[in-house]
């Protein structure tokens, strides 16, 4: 098993893998979308329905990465792919191989990711799980601090 860690680094996700160059996931400010960027290119990464229950991860040829309960897509050779999420995080699991994704108990905290077995494209797969876990939790602040905020009628100022 291979441990992994993202943290926030100069406005930008980063995972450190320990070795060669690192890839990054910069978003914005709702979490609406985001990029991803590894030593293998560039890709835009972003849920695929209004609930954010499915996320891809895609270049200008087509989706790399498919992330949804009902029908995943991971790049490189094996069967189909399963994920599901919780709470606090996620697991991948293709032909007996696993991705978990464990969020930090604090907002900012670094995300531990645990891998074990091969994946290809590990890097581009790991952040789009992150980016998938962590917008659903923006969402679901955003969708709070709403129902707060009315319930108290509305902003003052």
């Amino acid at each position: 098993m291979t441990t992994l860690t993202v943290r926030k680094q100069d406005g930008a996700f980063v995972l450190d893998s320990g070795a060669g160059p690192r890839a990054s996931l910069r978003t914005g400010w709702t979490w609406r979308c985001g990029e991803i960027r590894t030593g293998a290119g560039l890709w835009t990464v972003e849920p695929t329905d209004r609930r954010r229950i499915g996320f891809a991860a895609q270049a200008e040829h087509g989706a790399a990465v498919r992330l949804d309960p009902r029908r995943s897509h991971v790049p490189g050779p094996g069967g189909v792919a399963h994920w599901a999420f919780g709470r606090r995080g996620g697991e991948l699991t293709r032909d007996g191989h696993r991705l978990a994704v464990r969020l930090s108990g604090r907002l900012g905290g670094p995300v531990r990711v645990e891998v074990t077995g091969e994946w290809a494209e590990v890097e581009l797969v790991a952040l789009t799980a992150c980016f998938a876990l962590m917008s659903r939790r923006r969402r679901q602040t955003l969708i709070m601090m709403a129902v707060i905020g009315s319930a108290n009628g509305g902003p003052i100022g």
